[in-house]
């Protein structure tokens, strides 16, 4: 039985990591669980897709993103499309961009966030620059405020 991987590296080395990993039996596939990343990686862009047309967008321009099942939603001031990387992916690439995870299905971008509204039960509703809701939920609010310096 073959191992499948993704390989996340920049252009350069990628096709170098892709012919020494096949030489090695796994299977380059962008769909797989088990993940090569290059340590000095530095993910600035996402591809988004809708209605069959894709779109390169840098992270500054993103609110946050959102799970819904195996679709993951990337939120901008305007638009809402679909990107093929995972939320824990996501988490890994952005850990060090401001972005933090409030909830099992959503990561916020620090600077997206236009209001914060403590609720009940320890639970922190965010109103972000696009309008839209979300909420931090218990098992996530202490390090979210910790991130923010509430």
């Amino acid at each position: 039985m073959k191992l499948k991987v993704k390989i996340i590296a920049c252009k350069e080395n990628y096709e170098k990591y892709k012919e020494k990993l096949e030489l090695a039996g796994f299977i380059i596939s962008n769909d797989s669980e088990l993940i090569f990343k290059e340590t000095n990686f530095n993910q600035e862009t996402f591809i988004g897709s809708f209605d069959s047309k894709y779109e390169i967008v840098h992270y500054s321009n993103i609110l946050y993103f959102e799970s819904f099942g195996h679709n993951i939603i990337m939120k901008t001031i305007n638009k809402e499309l679909n990107i093929k990387e995972k939320l824990y992916e996501i988490e890994n690439i952005l850990l060090d961009k401001s972005f933090i995870r409030v909830n099992k299905s959503q990561i916020v971008s620090k600077f997206g966030i236009q209001e914060i509204i403590p609720s009940f039960n320890s639970r922190i509703n965010l109103k972000m620059k696009n309008g839209d809701i979300v909420y931090v939920s218990r098992n996530y609010s202490q390090k979210f405020k910790e991130i923010i310096g509430f």
